[in-house]
C-alpha cells in the first residue's frame, strides 16, 4: 500500500501537460473530499489535488491535468470510502465516472501493485461490424469476476477505427465489447503475452 506522503508528480510545468482526467461524482450521496493522483511508477500519493476545502459534490466532475502516462488514483469521500484505481493509462482525455460500484480497488490494466512482472502488452480493438459503432470496450483478467470500467470512456469506436490500451503480459484475459444496438461480442481466456493481442471484432463474434 502506498504511504500518503507529500510528494512530487510528474510534471514539470502547465504548458507540458498533455493529458487530462475527467473525474465525475456519479455516487448518489456522498461528496469527495481528497483526491490523489500518483504515477505508478511512485511510492508516494503526492498531495490532494483537490485543496483545501475543495469538494466534487454528486453530480458534479473536476477535470485534471497530468502527463500522458500511467497513474494510480485514490478518491476518499466525506465518509473516509476509498475508491482506488491502480494503473489508468491516460493518453489524452480520460473519463473516470465513479460510483459506488468502484469502492475499495481496481486494477486498471499495465501493471498491478502486487505483481512481480513490469513487463505490459498491447491489446488492440478493430472494428469491423460494418455499419456498426462500438460504444462499450471491457478487458479484465479472467480470474476476476467483474468487467471493470469502459475502455472507451466517453469515446466511441466506429467502423474501421482501432483501439489499443495495456495490460499485464503473461495472464488469461476475458474481452467484450458492446454496439450500437446492444448486442455483446466476447472473447474468453485469451492468453496474452509481451506482444499483446489484436481483436477484429466482427459479426461472427455476436454473443
Amino acid at each position: 500500500m502506498k504511504k500518503i506522503l507529500l510528494g512530487m508528480l510528474l510534471l514539470c510545468t502547465a504548458f507540458s501537460f498533455a493529458g487530462r482526467i475527467n473525474i465525475t461524482n456519479e455516487t448518489g450521496d456522498y461528496r469527495f473530499f481528497f483526491v490523489h493522483i500518483s504515477p505508478s511508477s511512485s511510492d508516494s500519493w503526492g498531495s490532494d489535488e483537490l485543496g483545501s476545502g475543495e469538494v466534487i459534490s454528486p453530480g458534479e466532475s473536476r477535470k485534471f491535468h497530468v502527463d500522458n502516462g500511467t497513474f494510480d488514483i485514490k478518491i476518499i469521500d466525506e465518509d473516509e470510502d476509498e475508491y482506488i484505481f491502480w494503473n489508468v493509462y491516460v493518453s489524452g482525455s480520460l473519463d473516470l465516472n465513479v460510483s459506488l460500484d468502484n469502492l475499495g480497488e481496481q486494477n486498471w490494466g499495465t501493471a498491478s501493485p502486487n505483481s512481480t512482472s513490469n513487463s505490459s502488452a498491447p491489446v488492440s480493438i478493430i472494428n469491423e461490424l460494418g455499419d456498426w459503432t462500438i460504444w462499450y470496450v471491457y478487458a479484465n483478467s479472467s480470474d476476476s469476476d467483474s468487467w471493470g470500467e469502459d475502455r472507451l470512456g466517453s469515446d466511441l469506436l466506429s467502423p474501421g477505427e482501432e483501439l489499443t490500451f495495456y495490460v499485464d503480459a503473461n495472464d488469461y484475459y476475458d474481452f467484450k465489447v458492446e454496439d450500437e444496438d446492444g448486442d455483446t461480442y466476447t472473447l474468453r481466456d485469451v492468453w496474452i503475452d509481451e506482444d499483446g493481442v489484436y481483436w477484429n471484432v466482427s459479426l461472427d463474434n455476436m454473443d
